[in-house]
């Protein structure tokens, strides 16, 4: 910890001016031609200090003798002032030290006073860090939980994620500590049930465990954004923290923060956002922005030199541009990514659970999910389904099968009343601020009341107690939450659908609602509607219906986007106002939306594909917030006749481009290669349509694009799925590809990944 003596006389010294602030300018004192280690006077107070690193009973008896002889002249020389004199010991004092300066003090004729205490005693004056260290960790960490009975002490098997960043560059636990305490300051990003909570939760064992051992001074403070509501003192927040985990000393850990003592570790930014929206798209981001006021300010007020990370959701603001000036974050802050499991980890985790045969690709690699799912025996039952299948048709036979293992335990409910409850309450729960919930237990009795049409008995109550895909909330009041995105959006998709089949008996009162669905709910609600045999009218009436009755926007820009997913035409007028829609992509020619107007609209990310007709297919826009643009390069590069009144955030950068990509002096087959990578792993989406891998590529560079998958294939960079009559590619999960592709996308004439000397030859 200390590779001089100086160095810890120096830490001593810190410290002591911390513990009396009044003496801030006072140190290392020369008496009589002797350097003395410390002397700090203040108002009524003399400390003298001497440090020693020596374990020697002798070296104990010097050090004394030199303090009862500084004291003697200290009190001739300030009378009215009370001093005392400090031994401090890098390691704890041994009971021949203490018997030595215990003797000296004896010899004094007047009273003279020294205290023997080890370095850790003399800094716990200032905090008491391993106190806190102890309370801290039997207080909840952010989400972590349980995932069957919601409790936050129960004994958590984690599995190391990856953490990534922009440019695929792997981190692992230790590394990031190591860069912690040597002041690194970072973002950690990641989507709901991914593992950030858990693997803030580790890394803070991995700095506790450093400073247990000696190895640094710094020790790591760990806050639950969420506990910090409507505040914005980082002081009164430490206070709090301090108050909430049990610790006795709230202004000791203020003052080891300021002093650069403390490692910050700040869990769940987007916890503390301003709940609701009121129908005012344009104060959105003012909204973000204000309640991160008390982020800023840990920021600001951060002693340089000292680590600190937060954590949130990847997608809660709208661009990398907006998170940097929400946060304020440091120039030399570095955006991390929280991977979810990779294929090799979920087969290990399955694998101790009995599944060897192969895994479908759709199948969720949320740990959270997972683990819900195996300690309720519900995740064996339902891999029994065609691996080619897409994202859709997968997501809707797991949805199946989960009812289908439901109802089989709960005898005289059946599993279609199961499916249809578990979706009605993914609709209800779009009125919280994540969509997630929390759900009260009256709603989810009136839900089921909804849905059967009676109230539940037994078998009903007990049903309730153990819907799949929902857990426990962190309140005591029996609440249940989703516990995983890509399933509430999954049963989204299907309560879509049963409004498709029938709009006339919608029972959601969409006012609430936060945002439209994603894209995986409108993929699911339109595999239900191809696999029903309904044709686009069908769609088309159902939003007019809702529009005609209830003006219901949010549900309308659901069915539009489901609209696009199934390719079709709208042939009437169609107006949508202040609804958020966080992903709008045009990548069918055949998608024909020039009769559907977006008014005073939030749009997260719009995607065109190169080779769309926006100006006569693309949906018209008025006063709209965009906060990516995918595709194109510019506001020069849309149609005027379709964006009026509006605002963008960001465009794909030029060099990005389909056109840019197919401009570089590579080999054809390696430009080809690297514009599917970039449409597998650059863009969002679950998956793209073969098709949809051809467009804005000329006729020699498609004829490539047969091989170029096949290698990608091969390789384990993609894999095909069906999607009806469709093939759909999809990116493969794990972090090493995601890596690699992005690798190779960055810096396509430098690269020297093997895949890009493969592709040389195609063509």
């Amino acid at each position: 910890m200390f590779t001089t003596d100086h160095e810890f006389e120096d830490e001593v010294r810190h410290i002591a001016r911390l513990l009396w602030p009044s003496a801030e300018f006072d140190g290392a004192a020369m008496e009589e031609g002797q350097e003395r280690d410390g002397v700090f006077e203040t108002e009524e107070f003399v400390q003298v200090i001497e440090c020693t690193v020596s374990r020697s009973k002798d070296k104990a008896s010097d050090d004394a003798v030199k303090i009862a002889k500084l004291i003697r002249k200290l009190v001739v020389r300030h009378p009215a002032k009370f001093i005392k004199g400090w031994l401090v010991t890098l390691d704890e004092p041994t009971a021949d030290q203490r018997s030595a300066v215990k003797h000296v003090v004896a010899k004094e004729k007047a009273a003279v006073q020294i205290v023997a205490l080890s370095y850790d005693q003399f800094r716990a004056r200032l905090v008491d860090a391993r106190s806190y260290l102890s309370q801290r960790k039997i207080y909840p960490f952010g989400s972590v939980r349980d995932p069957e009975s919601g409790a936050h002490d129960f004994g958590l098997n984690y599995v190391p994620l990856e953490i990534l960043d922009a440019s695929g560059r792997a981190y692992d636990l230790e590394l990031l500590a190591t860069r912690l305490l040597a002041g690194g300051a970072y973002v950690l990003l990641g989507d709901y049930g991914a593992g950030k909570s858990a693997t803030l939760r580790e890394l803070f064992f991995s700095l506790s465990k450093r400073f247990w051992g000696n190895q640094t001074l710094r020790f790591p403070i760990l806050l639950n954004l969420r506990d910090h509501h409507g505040q914005t003192d980082p002081v009164e927040a430490l206070e709090r923290h301090a108050r909430r985990v049990g610790f006795a000393q709230p202004d000791a850990l203020v003052r080891a923060w300021r002093a650069g003592y403390g490692v910050l570790l700040c869990d769940g930014f987007d916890e503390i956002a301003a709940a609701g929206w009121a129908g005012k798209t344009k104060t959105l981001k003012e909204l973000r922005y204000r309640s991160m006021e008390l982020v800023r300010e840990f920021i600001r007020q951060t002693p340089a030199g000292t680590g600190i990370i937060l954590v949130g959701r990847a997608h809660f603001f709208d661009n990398e541009q907006e998170l940097q000036a929400a946060l304020a974050l440091r120039p030399t802050t570095d955006t991390l990514y929280v991977s979810e499991f990779s294929d090799a980890q979920v087969a290990q985790f399955l694998g101790s659970l009995g599944w060897n045969a192969p895994i479908p690709e759709w199948l969720p690699s949320r740990p959270l999910l997972l683990a819900y799912l195996a300690s309720r025996n519900l995740l064996l039952p339902t891999l029994k389904v065609d691996a080619s299948a897409d994202p859709a048709s997968g997501w809707d036979a797991l949805l199946t099968r989960i009812a289908d293992r439901e109802a089989e335990l709960e005898a005289g409910i059946d599993a279609e009343t199961v499916r249809r409850l578990i979706e009605h309450l993914a609709m209800l729960a779009r009125s919280s601020p994540d969509g997630f919930g929390p759900l009260p237990p009256d709603v989810i009795v009136d839900a089921f009341r909804s849905v059967c049409g009676y109230g539940p008995d037994d078998r009903g109550a007990v049903l309730l107690q153990r819907l799949p895909g929902l857990g426990a909330h962190h309140s005591e009041d029996g609440s249940r939450v989703f516990i995983d995105r890509d399933f509430v959006e999954a049963a989204r998709g299907g309560a879509l659908f049963r409004i498709i089949e029938n709009p006339y008996v919608v029972g959601y009162d969409s006012e609430t609602w936060q945002t439209a669905v994603e894209v995986l709910a409108a993929q699911v609600a339109a595999f239900r509607t191809q696999n029903a045999g309904y044709s686009v009218g069908k769609v088309l009436a159902a939003v007019r219906h809702v529009l005609d009755q209830d003006q219901a926007y949010t549900l309308a820009a659901d069915m539009i986007l489901v609209l696009v997913e199934l390719g079709g035409a709208c042939d009437s007028s169609v107006f949508l106002r202040e609804a958020v829609v966080p992903e709008l992509r045009f990548d069918e020619p055949a998608c024909d939306l020039h009769m559907v107007e977006f008014q005073d609209c939030v749009v997260g990310e719009l995607a065109i594909a190169p080779d769309f007709p926006a100006d006569t297919n693309l949906a018209r826009f008025v006063r709209c917030h965009f906060g990516r643009v995918e595709g194109r390069t510019g506001e020069r590069d849309l149609p005027r006749s379709r964006f009026v009144s509006c605002h963008f955030d960001s465009f794909e950068q030029a060099a990005h481009t389909t056109n840019a990509i197919m401009s570089l002096p590579l080999p054809l087959g390696t430009k080809v290669m690297l514009t599917i990578l970039k449409k597998l792993y650059a863009q969002s989406g679950s998956g793209r349509k073969e098709s949809a891998l051809y467009r804005g590529l000329d006729s020699r560079a498609q004829s490539v694009v047969p091989p170029v998958l096949a290698l990608l294939r091969r390789e384990g960079f993609a894999s095909r799925s069906t999607r009806g009559a469709d093939h759909v590619w999809l990116p493969t999960r794990t972090g090493e590809s995601r890596r690699r592709a992005l690798s190779m996308l960055a810096a396509p004439n430098a690269s020297n990944d093997p895949l890009i000397t493969q592709s040389h030859s195609i063509g």
